[in-house]
């Protein structure tokens, strides 16, 4: 994970509704998310996984409760996002002045830093702050959950507004459609240009995000002409939305004990060592004179 030291005491992450400090049960979203987001070099990534797998060591080794987990694109730009959750800004600086405190931990983060800058482009780092308004009962068991579809809202200026009542709107679509449909939204405090806001949707199947069968059906049949006008007037106030698809990456998350005891296979994943190229003699012998 590449970031410059001033951050890497909380850095990685957790994802939606994950945290450190939580265990594998059904549980709400934690009050604050710091995410990584890395844009990963093409042909890079699986030499990213290799060095991404440094830092949970690294973090066991020392004993940092900094459990966070991470998730690489399915659909959208390749990228690689951590997350970690904390449940106030106070803690997250709890766990920065923790890993400064123990001894050899900061320079073998920046040598897994130097490391992995041969596998990333660049890092944005983000704050960013659990909106309960704008969400809905996302009370869910996260270690469950294979797919992860986050959509970024840009709203404009002083729209604000816009984007609140517009997921009061879509609050009420799913009501009217009586399905399961958790989000938890997130807004962004510090690392983008703001009004930005993170709307998380689980899954435990990619055949979930399918808006033509299950629970997307229910709720497409739910909107009538006149929410679709609603919608449409309010979405003048966002400067863009986009939607990203992500799955966990077992091998480069730090996932709480309970996560890996519940489910060992999946969360318990290392990743795998590559090997090493045969030396130049040993491929192709010179020629004899």
């Amino acid at each position: 994970m590449t970031m410059p030291h001033a951050i890497q005491g909380g850095t990685i992450a957790l994802t939606l509704f994950l945290v450190g400090s939580l265990s594998a049960q059904v549980m709400p979203p934690p009050p604050y998310l710091e995410i990584f987001r890395e844009e990963v070099k093409v042909g890079r990534a699986g030499a990213h996984v290799q060095t991404e797998a440094g830092w949970p060591r690294a973090f066991a080794k020392a004993k940092i409760p900094n459990n966070y987990i991470a998730m690489t694109t399915i659909y959208g730009p390749t990228e690689a996002w951590f997350f970690e959750g904390h449940g106030s800004v106070a803690e997250i600086e709890a766990v920065d002045k923790a890993i400064d405190a123990s001894p050899g931990l900061t320079q073998e983060l920046d040598r897994l830093s130097q490391a992995d800058a041969a596998n990333v482009n660049g890092l944005h780092a983000l704050l960013a702050r659990h909106l309960p308004e704008a969400s809905n009962g996302p009370n869910i068991d996260p270690a469950e959950m294979r797919v992860w579809e986050i959509t970024i809202f840009r709203v404009r200026p002083g729209k604000e507004g816009s984007f609140y009542e517009g997921a009061k709107l879509y609050q009420s679509v799913v009501q009217q459609a009586q399905v399961d449909a958790p989000w938890a939204t997130y807004e962004v405090m510090a690392g983008m240009p703001g009004p930005t806001y993170l709307v998380f949707v689980p899954h435990k199947t990619l055949a979930e995000i399918d808006p033509a069968v299950g629970v997307g059906a229910a709720i497409q049949k739910a909107m009538n002409e006149e929410t679709m006008k609603k919608f449409g007037t309010l979405s003048e106030g966002f400067m863009s939305v986009e939607n990203l698809v992500f799955r966990p990456s077992p091998e480069m998350s730090y996932p709480p004990a309970e996560w890996i005891a519940q489910d060992p296979k999946y969360w318990g994943r290392k990743a795998m060592a590559t090997a090493k190229p045969a030396a130049a003699s040993a491929q192709a012998p010179a020629p004899k004179p």
